[in-house]
């Protein structure tokens, strides 16, 4: 049989009552009660919880609550009270006194209650109540990386401290009004300068450690606040009548108003180590001399304070000291803002960016306040008007190195500063040549935004722990992120070499490189004063898309090439992830020959396609004049009009070179004709025949002149043999074991 309830007011408390009294699936919950009074209805309700066996925490499987509506308004939210007598007491996530309507206040949610409200029904309410109930017996309701539950509420002044572990004596560094409240920051440094804050004298005692546990009520009158403080073993009216009888408070007593903050350490348990502190900030309803008097304890004539010579602070009424509570607010250094940031690094990790343009200076910004540096920043040009369209550097950095601009920003993000520049030209350091030696061998990750091959090469060639570069397509639509993995098995130039391969023939990257020579405009005289159009928009969403990349690859072990294709019509992004091959490296000398390890299988492949016959074709590569650097990316397979047979091979021509410019156009000029390849049948070396030796003289006679690389491969049963040769660069050789 139903019972009969006289109707609540509040929407949400109908809801519950008849979901309580009408559903048809079981509830889990009985409504014991409805009352009412002027402002509130009252709903009474045991629920059914769903324990585990074992309990970290002594809930019952049947637990008595008491929901508390407002009436006529759910804009507020409904108090719920467990009303159990034996319910435990300090538990987080509740309040430690009992409420005036019979019960211990639990905190249910953390959402916004405006939010929360729009989509709870009388069912989901329930529902969390018992979901809460669950949880707290399984000790699962506070996470383990979870910050600490505060030990109290605080209200509308606001306190602002510095980062990291809070330790006074404090300092007002800024005072301000803010509408009718106060807005302080503190410093633990004497400001070389006064501050307009002679108004305030500031105590700031540090109390014993305290293990979190439930929100006591928040002290509103120095009685209160004094029974809280010895609960935390901590006589606060002893220590507070000892530090207001100092010379220094008295000579200014009837001027300034007491400040107090209070620094809580906390632990999670009783026998871990602190954690983030809690602090309390307090002002008085009177002066310093209105305290002193109230604790009888001094005497103020004609605006001099003075100790009262027959004191008793005993005989002060302590619940008459009005307290006006502060909201406290801790600035971040990078550990917090990684963590507001959703970063799991638990260490700052030291980053070198080269180029501080339009991506540098943005991907720079956005890990800052994702708390990943500090930065060594690396550009020598200066900020021109049209730079501050899409860079972080602004009019008023006009004139001045992009590098020192940007580090003033970045410092300015976070109040732990530790960025720094160095102004100039990687290629040209001068003086700055130990710095910038020192500042690469310090980064966990080197990062290229020069959009420059030569410096994405150079940075290739430093003895730096890991290498990385960035840059966008040449219309500003796609972004480029190049990573070596942390043993730089595979390096910068390497992995750069197989974007232009990847470019030419995924088609994924169709278009890619096309707009290589669209018009650009001109920002001054010069013939190199040129820059592209680039909506703002456009960098900003690229820029953001590198920032989150760089916070993967921190975490990764592997090297990666991926590309970002952003649709400006639409704003649609899509990722294009490029495998990343291995690489074999010769040298002799200055000169250098890299071939990435899917050029081998390539041959490989088209070998054992060929069976008893020879074949081949023509190498592909990019090429580095000043590096004196080769690299190997494709082997093409034999043009359907060569002469294949056991003992021999003659590379025909039909569609080959337009296939080699259809390539070259596509990498925007980068991928070249490198040489020649071709297989050696089971049973006979990898190494070159007197015919061979002839292929080689005829690469050398035609190429060598033009002053190109020129490569010629054999490709065998068990390995792969390679020749370079070069003008003035002598000869590479190289074999590679097949696997």
């Amino acid at each position: 049989m139903i019972q009969a309830y006289e109707s609540p007011r509040s929407r949400l408390a109908r809801s519950v009552v008849q979901y309580l009294s009408e559903s048809k699936t079981y509830p889990y919950a009985i409504l014991k009660g409805v009352s009412r009074d002027e402002a509130f209805d009252v709903l009474d309700i045991d629920l059914e919880i769903e324990l585990d066996q074992r309990r970290r925490v002594p809930i019952c499987p049947s637990e008595p609550i008491r929901i508390i509506f407002m009436a006529n308004d759910d804009s507020w939210p409904p108090r719920v009270l467990s009303t159990r007598a034996e319910f435990p007491i300090g538990l987080v996530h509740t309040n430690l006194d009992r409420d005036g309507n019979g019960g211990l206040c639990l905190c249910i949610w953390e959402e916004g209650w405006s939010d929360l409200a729009a989509s709870l029904t009388g069912q989901s309410l329930i529902e969390r109540i018992r979901a809460w109930f669950s949880a707290m017996a399984a000790g699962t309701l506070h996470a383990d990386a979870q910050f600490l539950e505060p030990l109290i509420h605080t209200s509308s002044n606001t306190l602002i401290i510095p980062p990291g572990e809070a330790h006074g004596p404090w300092f007002i560094d800024m005072a301000r009004m803010h509408g009718s409240s106060y807005v302080l920051s503190v410093t633990s440094t004497k400001p070389a300068e006064p501050v307009l804050a002679d108004g305030f004298a500031v105590y700031s005692p540090r109390l014993p450690s305290q293990v979190h546990r439930g929100l006591a009520r928040t002290p509103y009158d120095l009685a209160s606040l004094q029974r809280l403080c010895l609960d935390l073993e901590f006589d606060l009216v002893e220590e507070l009548a000892a530090w207001l009888l100092q010379s220094e408070q008295l000579s200014k007593a009837a001027d300034r108003l007491p400040l107090l903050i209070l620094t809580v350490p906390k632990r999670r348990d009783i026998e871990e180590a602190d954690e983030k502190p809690e602090v309390w900030c307090y002002t008085l309803s009177g002066t310093v001399a209105d305290l002193g008097e109230a604790l009888d304890l001094t005497i103020t004539e004609a605006g001099v304070t003075t100790p009262k010579l027959l004191g008793d602070l005993s005989k002060a009424d302590l619940s008459s000291i009005r307290m006006d509570p502060w909201r406290v607010v801790q600035r971040l250094d990078r550990s917090a803002a990684r963590a507001f940031a959703g970063s799991c690094r638990a260490q700052d990790t030291p980053l070198l960016g080269i180029g501080t343009g339009a991506i540098g200076s943005n991907v720079a910004m956005i890990a800052t306040r994702s708390g990943l540096g500090p930065w060594v920043l690396v550009d020598g040009d200066l900020t021109l008007p049209h730079n501050t369209v899409r860079q972080v550097q602004r009019n008023v950095a006009v004139g001045w190195p992009k590098a020192q601009i940007l580090q003033f920003e970045l410092d300015g993000v976070l109040a732990e500063g530790g960025n720094s520049s160095i102004p100039v030209n990687v290629f040209y350091p001068g003086n700055d040549q130990a710095a910038l030696d020192r500042a690469l061998h310090e980064a966990e990750v080197a990062i290229d935004f020069s959009a420059s091959p030569a410096v994405l090469g150079w940075l290739a060639d430093q003895a730096v722990n890991r290498a990385a570069s960035a840059f966008f397509g040449p219309d500003g639509s796609d972004l480029v992120v190049l990573s070596e993995d942390p043993a730089r098995a595979i390096k910068l130039d390497e992995i750069e070499a197989q974007y232009f391969w990847a470019v030419a023939t995924e088609a994924a990257l169709n278009n890619h490189l096309r707009a290589a020579r669209m018009d650009r405009i001109r920002y001054a005289n010069a013939c190199q004063d040129l820059s592209r159009p680039l909506p703002p928009w456009q960098v900003h969403t690229l820029c953001g898309l590198a920032a989150g990349r760089l916070a993967q690859l921190l975490d990764e072990g592997d090297a990666s090439l991926r590309v970002w294709r952003l649709e400006p019509d639409s704003g649609s992004v899509d990722v294009v992830v490029i495998a990343v091959h291995k690489v074999s490296r010769f040298q002799t000398g200055d000169a250098r020959l890299a071939v990435s390890d899917e050029v081998v299988q390539t041959m490989r492949m088209h070998r054992a396609q060929a069976g008893p016959n020879e074949t081949g074709g023509v190498l592909l590569g990019t090429f580095d004049l000043v590096r004196n650097v080769v690299h190997i990316v494709a082997a093409l397979p034999a043009p359907p009009d060569s002469k294949q047979a056991p003992t021999y091979f003659i590379r025909g021509i039909k569609d080959l070179k337009p296939l080699i410019e259809q390539l070259g156009e596509a990498s925007a000029g980068r991928l070249h004709y490198i040489g020649e390849w071709h297989s050696h049948p089971a049973g006979a070396p990898a190494r070159p025949s007197d015919d061979d030796e002839n292929v080689f003289a005829h690469l050398k006679a035609h190429i060598g002149p033009v002053g190109s690389p020129y490569v010629m491969a054999i490709c065998g049963e068990r390995d792969t043999w390679f020749r370079a040769g070069w003008q003035e660069r002598g000869i590479v050789h190289g074999v590679i074991a097949h696997e």
